[in-house]
C-alpha cells in the first residue's frame, strides 16, 4: 500500500523538470557584451522581418537566435515554419 501513497504524492511537474529552461536563462544572463548586442540586433531585425503582429514572443525569438548562434536567416526560417505549422502563437 505504501507504493500507492508514494505515487499519489508524487509531484509530476517536479519530476519532469530537467532544468533546461534555467540553464538557458543562465546562459543568456552570462552573455558577453558583444553577444548581448548581437542578440538585441537580431531580435529587432527578426521582428521587422516577421512583422510586429506575428505573435511570437521576444523570449522565443531569443531562444531561437541562441540555438542558431545568431544566424538570423535560419532563425526566421524556423520561426516561420513553426508558426505556419501550428497556426497559433508560439
Amino acid at each position: 500500500m505504501s507504493r500507492h501513497r508514494a505515487i499519489k504524492n508524487l509531484n509530476i511537474e517536479e519530476e519532469l523538470d530537467d532544468g533546461a529552461d534555467e540553464d538557458f536563462y543562465d546562459e543568456l544572463n552570462d552573455m558577453s557584451e558583444e553577444d548581448a548586442l548581437r542578440m538585441h540586433s537580431g531580435v529587432q531585425s527578426i521582428k521587422a522581418a516577421l512583422g510586429a503582429d506575428c505573435g511570437i514572443s521576444d523570449e522565443k525569438i531569443k531562444e531561437t537566435l541562441w540555438y542558431y548562434y545568431f544566424d538570423e536567416s535560419a532563425s526566421i526560417a524556423w520561426l516561420k515554419s513553426k508558426q505556419s505549422n501550428a497556426n497559433v502563437t508560439i
